[in-house]
């Protein structure tokens, strides 16, 4: 969906972002993304799945939390 529906440097939001597959998508399809979630932990492991994506040229690191 992310790749259909939205353009390079488009903002990707997922208010539920779980163990941040959106956020990896967004990354790898030069997206940016914004996620948070209610859980600590989630945020803590979507933080950590992001980062192991190699990091676009347009963004500085993830925006979770």
């Amino acid at each position: 969906f992310i790749h259909l529906y939205t353009f390079e440097g488009d903002v990707v939001l997922d208010p539920f972002i779980g163990s941040g597959t959106t956020a990896v998508g967004a990354k790898q399809l030069t997206r940016t993304y914004v996620g948070y979630d209610t859980s600590e932990e989630y945020c803590d492991a979507a933080m950590k799945r992001a980062k192991a994506v190699c990091p676009s040229p347009n963004q500085d690191g993830p925006n979770v939390g």
